[in-house]
């Protein structure tokens, strides 16, 4: 292979300077051995990628391969987002480790005690921390990549354990849960852009689901160990997930796309052979279709408030914040606290003499059966249509367990419908895994174009969890004001209105990022 000077073979490229042409671009017939991944990575001015390096580097290493098919999903690509959703598992621990924990602060047993007072800002730190921490993670995810920003995540989400385990006064518990609160907010924003971008289109649904059900998993740890054990020993095997996480994850590749941005387009060629399971001819296609996606989302990326102002600055892009935004707050408005709240309540009317801690333990199972089965789902259906069924059968729940509560405050015999508040229970918990527990993110992993894809993302989780904080903290008054029947017809309504939302959402199964991005702005 020559150079269009007519060099030999392996000639030192690296002496030339910055080439004029895509043609002064040399690249050995061995890439690596040519070590062209730093010398080609030159940045103009203004900070884009020099179009004409950008292009020389990919169109090199392309020279001598010709052009393959889009490759099929390989397990490759599998293990590297089973590995990434350990955060996700790490994160399922510190929401529900609450649940078990705050009890022990109380009695002579324990090693200080909280007032009520204290415990409920002990609750509600963590939903605020998760609130801000969106915003940070999607300044890191685009300055740093994905890959280091969840690594960080699981640094916090240790050092939060590791206040917990040695806390000696409620200030080390807080600092210790809001710390887990902006590391959960980070999981929430980039997990699921990481997913988004390595994937192939056929299993991104499937994959984007993989975190609801990692969650579901890391709740089991509380819920399975908490009652049995104390709060250090709880913290120290919670502290052990982010732990297995980093050294799982740590040898993943970092997103191609995020390596295009760089310019770093050997290594995102390496990365996506390993991903793929291909050698450079199958990946060459998607390569450079990436490569012209990064380029033109270079382009058009912006100082941070400017990003912001970017997500209305097109048609699509405007679309994919309202149904992010829109997904999520149905998600936090379909009533998954409240029936969470109520579960061993409704266990106890019915009659079972199953204890408190028993009765979470199933539903945690139920949460996470339910959870695995939506990733054969995904693979079956499209996500649209999931989420239209999952919001008409929390609808139903809703409307039945409105109908039991109703039967309780007009002081009627129910012993005839024993079975309905736990089986609408069950069915509520069901439908809502196989869609709005986990469909939000995956839409939100692949609605967002590239250039506003960490600031969308990182709004939208914050707004969640800002949603979440508030439900957490007015849904005790709401039935107060409401009453237990008149709330959940009410949930009910709002599960309604979420299909309807949902009937606004393009069809993503099967589509490319790109292909995607043209249908949204249409």
């Amino acid at each position: 292979m020559v150079s269009g000077s007519g060099a030999r073979d392996r000639a030192p490229c690296c002496e030339a300077k910055s080439p004029q042409s895509a043609d002064d671009v040399f690249i050995a017939g061995d890439v690596k051995d040519a070590d062209m991944s730093v010398k080609l990575q030159k940045i103009s001015a203004e900070g884009h990628v020099d179009p004409l390096i950008y292009k020389g580097t990919t169109e090199a290493l392309e020279a001598g391969t010709g052009k393959g098919a889009s490759p099929p999903a390989h397990w490759h690509v599998f293990w590297a987002a089973g590995a990434a959703n350990l955060i996700a598992l790490a994160a399922g621990c510190v929401l529900c480790w609450t649940s078990p924990s705050i009890s022990k602060f109380s009695g002579p047993n324990a090693t200080f005690e909280l007032t009520d007072s204290e415990a409920a800002w002990v609750g509600s730190l963590t939903p605020l921390g998760a609130a801000v921490g969106p915003i940070p993670a999607g300044i890191l995810a685009d300055k740093l990549g994905r890959k280091p920003t969840m690594l960080g995540d699981s640094v916090l989400l240790f050092i939060s354990w590791a206040l917990i385990a040695f806390a000696n006064s409620p200030a080390m518990l807080y600092a210790a849960r809001f710390i887990a609160g902006l590391a959960t907010g980070c999981i929430f924003a980039v997990l699921p852009m990481y997913i988004g971008e390595i994937a192939v289109d056929s299993v991104r649904s499937t994959l984007g689901s993989m975190m609801q059900l990692s969650l579901t998993v890391g709740f089991m740890v509380p819920f399975a160990l908490g009652p049995y054990v104390s709060v250090t020993w709880l913290a120290i095997a919670s502290g052990i997930v982010p732990v297995l996480f980093a050294a799982a994850f740590f040898s993943m590749p970092e997103s191609p796309s995020v390596l295009l941005m760089r310019g770093d387009t050997v290594e995102a060629s390496d990365a996506l052979q390993w991903l793929r399971g291909q050698d450079r001819t199958s990946i060459m296609p998607e390569l450079r279709k990436l490569e012209d996606e990064a380029q033109e989302a270079m382009k058009r990326k912006k100082p941070l408030l400017q990003s912001f102002m970017q997500i209305f600055a097109t048609r699509g892009n405007i679309k994919a914040f309202v149904f992010g935004c829109g997904l999520l707050f149905f998600q936090q408005f379909s009533g998954i606290n409240a029936v969470l709240f109520y579960a061993q309540s409704i266990f106890k009317k019915t009659g079972s003499s199953l204890a408190p801690e028993i009765c979470t333990i199933i539903i945690g199972l139920v949460q996470i059966v339910a959870s695995a089965g939506t990733l054969l789902l995904t693979s079956r259906f499209s996500m649209k249509f999931l989420l239209i069924f999952s919001g008409l059968g929390m609808a139903v729940a809703h409307a039945l367990l409105g109908y039991f509560f109703h039967l309780l405050v007009t002081d009627q015999d129910v012993s005839s419908v024993g079975a309905l508040p736990v089986g609408s229970l069950v069915f509520y918990i069901i439908v809502y895994c196989f869609g709005f527990g986990p469909l939000p993110w995956a839409v939100m992993g692949e609605v967002f174009a590239a250039d506003v894809k960490a600031i969308s993302s990182s709004v939208c989780a914050s707004f969640c969890w800002l949603l979440g904080f508030l439900v957490t903290q007015f849904f005790g008054l709401l039935l107060n004001v409401l009453g237990d029947d008149i709330t959940f017809w009410g949930l009910g309504g709002c599960c309604v209105l979420a299909s309807l939302f949902t009937l606004l959402l393009p069809n993503t199964r099967g589509k490319s990022l790109q292909e995607i991005q043209e249908m949204l702005n249409r």
